[in-house]
C-alpha cells in the first residue's frame, strides 16, 4: 500500500493551512504553464505540448471529474470536492490544447494526410491514451490521485525535450514552461510531505529530484537553441551537438 486515503484526508484536515499554501503555488504555476503554452503556440504557430503529454493531462483530469460519485458520496470531503470543481475547467483547457495539436500539427507531422483524417487520428490517439490511463489507474494504489498528479505534470518535460530536439529551435517552447513544471512538482512534494509517510520515501523524493533536474535541463536546452524564424525551416538537433 502507498497511502491510506481516509488517513490522508484526515492529515490534510490537520495541516490545512500549509497544504493549501503549497497547493496555491501549484495552482499559480499550472495556470502560468497553460497560459504560456497557448501564447507560444499562437506566436509560433506550432503546438506547444506533444500529444502523448497533453493527451495524458486531459484524460487524467477528465477521469477525476467523471468520478463525481466517489468524491461527493464515497469520500464526501471538501478536499476532493474542491479538486473536482477545479479540474472541470482544467480538463476543458487541456482538451483545447489537444485542439492546437490538430490545428498546427497537420502541416508539421502529416501534411500527406487530409486535415480530417489527421484530426480523427489525433482524437483516436487521445482515446488510446485514455485506455492506457484506465489500465494504469486500476493497477496502482492511488485512490485520491495524489501520486498521479505530479507524475502527470512531469510528462510535459520529456516530451518537451523531444519537441525541441526534433524541431532544432525554440519553436512552440519557452523557458517558462519547464520552470512551471519544476514548481508544480516541488509544490506537490511540499504539500504531500504532511499527508503520509509514502511522500517522504526515497522513491517519491527521488522522483521529485529527477523531475526538477530534467526541468532545469530543458531550460538550459531552450537557451542553447536558436529562436524560431518563419523563414527558416526546422532542423533537428544532432545528438553530438547536444553532447557538446
Amino acid at each position: 500500500m502507498t497511502y491510506d486515503a481516509r488517513a490522508a484526508l484526515a492529515a490534510i484536515d490537520d495541516h490545512t493551512v500549509v497544504v493549501l499554501a503549497f497547493f496555491a503555488v501549484v495552482a499559480v504555476a499550472t495556470f502560468t504553464y497553460l497560459v504560456s503554452s497557448f501564447r507560444t503556440a499562437y506566436q509560433d504557430r506550432a503546438y506547444s505540448c506533444a500529444l502523448p503529454a497533453v493527451g495524458w493531462f486531459a484524460v487524467h483530469d477528465l477521469g477525476f471529474v467523471l468520478q463525481y460519485d466517489q468524491w461527493f458520496h464515497t469520500y464526501d470531503h471538501w478536499w476532493v470536492k474542491g479538486w473536482w470543481v477545479a479540474l472541470i475547467a482544467t480538463s476543458l483547457i487541456e482538451l483545447a490544447l489537444v485542439g492546437l495539436v490538430v490545428r498546427y500539427g497537420h502541416a508539421e507531422l502529416a501534411p500527406h494526410l487530409s486535415r480530417k483524417v489527421f484530426a480523427l487520428g489525433v482524437w483516436a490517439g487521445v482515446a488510446a491514451i485514455g485506455v492506457l490511463w484506465i489500465l494504469v489507474k486500476r493497477s496502482i494504489d492511488d485512490d485520491l490521485y495524489l501520486i498521479s498528479f505530479p507524475i502527470t505534470a512531469f510528462w510535459a518535460v520529456p516530451f518537451g525535450t523531444a519537441l525541441m530536439l526534433r524541431r532544432g529551435s525554440r519553436r512552440g517552447q519557452s523557458a517558462l514552461q519547464p520552470a512551471c513544471v519544476a514548481v508544480i512538482v516541488v509544490g506537490f512534494q511540499g504539500a504531500l510531505w504532511f499527508v503520509d509517510d509514502f511522500f517522504r520515501s526515497w522513491e517519491f523524493l527521488t522522483f521529485t529530484v529527477m523531475a526538477v533536474g530534467w526541468s532545469l535541463a530543458n531550460i538550459w536546452l531552450i537557451r542553447t537553441l536558436p529562436a524560431w524564424s518563419r523563414s527558416a525551416p526546422d532542423v533537428p538537433v544532432p545528438v553530438e551537438a547536444v553532447a557538446r
